[in-house]
């Protein structure tokens, strides 16, 4: 089943180009930290899970789906489906990771937001990553101010990381 699923989305999906029926709900949660469930057990097969996240798209009604060309089912996120952990720099371009390979430039494609006082930034198909805790720190401790925020400016990007306090 996996591999016929695999087959049917291809390696680079373009979810944004698929409009399938909604089938219902599935009980497949995604947790703050980013882990996945199902059934309420955290779910450890990373291809699986892999090809899960490859699929996941957010849409207008702020639900979030696992969307192929015939198929789209509901599942359940408590924050951010994704939480970047790491800041590293290739061939000269700025990089967030996170599990499972998820990579995203630095760039204006991708910007950063504070969100209930966190940092997000945007992926794709309508995703956001959290910034891990530990990254947060790393980054706090190069944050200037500017316009009322504190953040880091990567790649000629503002990075926020907090709303400055007022005097």
């Amino acid at each position: 089943m996996l591999a016929r699923l695999e087959t049917q989305v291809g390696e680079h999906p373009k979810l944004d180009n698929w409009d399938p029926p909604l089938c219902g709900d599935i009980d497949i949660q995604i947790d703050r930290q980013g882990q996945w469930h199902s059934l309420g057990t955290p779910m450890h097969r990373e291809r699986l899970v892999r090809l899960f996240a490859s699929v996941l798209r957010r849409e207008a009604d702020g639900d979030y789906y696992l969307v192929t060309p015939v198929e789209k089912w509901r599942i359940k996120v408590a924050d951010k489906p994704f939480v970047m952990t790491e800041l590293v720099q290739r061939d000269g371009q700025w990089w967030l990771q996170g599990p499972f390979d998820l990579a995203c430039p630095i760039s204006g494609a991708h910007p950063w937001t504070l969100e209930q006082g966190l940092p997000c930034v945007r992926l794709w198909h309508g995703n956001q990553a959290r910034i891990s805790r530990n990254l947060y720190y790393q980054l706090a401790e190069q944050a200037i101010e500017k316009n009322g925020q504190y953040g880091i400016e990567l790649a000629e990007q503002w990075c926020v990381l907090g709303d400055a306090e007022p005097a």
